[in-house]
């Protein structure tokens, strides 16, 4: 472990909040080392582009490819997020930008989904490892993903979704006829039985969903674990070639694993993942900690 932090802390020096990029508001001010949280009365959770959001600073943060840990990352595709943040009563939201000319939405053997994560240390964040945490310094990650974006959206992606001329056999218990949409013929708990990610409770097997985040708590590689509490929420657009993604966190949660968002400063780390280029897991970008200011 000690090697791992060690290599994340050299990566540290070149990564953290870069220079300003690209076309921006009129009158956005742009920031290097450090995230400004403004104070609103009510943040526009569900849209990305509102006037809120309008003249912010904005931080713009290196990612690089993760190369820590197997899958790894070879061909690093994303350079940088642009970071804007709001606070209101309830929640801390920041929307994160970053330039993806494909969009990717869908799941399959061979198809990854776009995504991006912020990751909050539940301890003192010098002594956290920013892959991940450790059991002594864990930490909690929010995880927006381009697909549950789309189940948000439209509805539950399905195989007629992908393939519209498939044909199945008929389930066992399933109700209704072909296609078989499982939104709705596998009502049953021994139909249900026959979707063992659903009957199991696997989280991201969710037939219905309301946001397209998830809390999580990772210890280390291979730890990450869902919460018991889902009170974050999110709303992503792609458009004109770029991804816009608001991640709202709330401030306060009666979930113990949830970090509590006072006045003053916060610490924050992020992933991406750009699916085109086969990002999935481990094989994704990442910026370590970056300090943030809340009102």
């Amino acid at each position: 472990m000690k090697s791992k932090q060690s290599f994340a802390a050299l990566l540290l020096l070149g990564s953290l909040a870069g220079c300003p990029s690209g076309e921006h508001d009129a009158g956005t001010s742009k920031l290097r080392g450090e995230i400004r949280a403004v104070a609103v009365g009510e943040i526009p959770l569900s849209d990305p582009f509102s006037v809120a959001w309008n003249n912010l600073p904005e931080t713009s943060v290196t990612v690089l490819p993760q190369t820590v840990a197997y899958p790894n990352l070879i061909k690093q595709s994303v350079k940088e997020l642009r970071v804007r943040a709001l606070a209101d009563a309830r929640f801390l939201a920041v929307r994160l930008e970053w330039d993806d000319p494909t969009l990717d939405e869908k799941l399959e053997i061979d198809k990854f989904t776009d995504g991006v994560a912020v990751e909050v240390p539940l301890g003192d964040a010098e002594k956290t490892n920013p892959m991940m945490g450790d059991p002594t310094n864990p930490v909690y990650i929010c995880h927006w993903k381009a697909v549950w974006q789309r189940d948000v959206d439209h509805g539950r992606a399905d195989v007629q979704d992908y393939h519209p001329g498939f044909v199945s056999d008929r389930p066992p218990f399933v109700s209704g006829g072909m296609p078989y949409p499982v939104s709705e013929a596998f009502e049953s708990d021994n139909a249900r039985r026959y979707l063992p990610g659903v009957a199991a409770g696997n989280p991201v097997s969710k037939i219905f969903r309301k946001w397209p985040v998830e809390e999580l708590q990772a210890e280390g590689f291979g730890s990450l674990a869902d919460h018991t509490y889902q009170d974050a929420q999110g709303k992503g657009v792609w458009k004109d070639g770029k991804w816009t993604v608001v991640i709202a966190l709330p401030r306060q949660s009666s979930d113990r694993a949830n970090p509590m968002f006072q006045t003053g400063k916060a610490m924050m780390g992020f992933a991406v993942w750009d699916g085109g280029n086969q990002n999935i897991g481990g094989r994704k970008h990442w910026a370590p900690f970056v300090k943030v200011v809340l009102p």
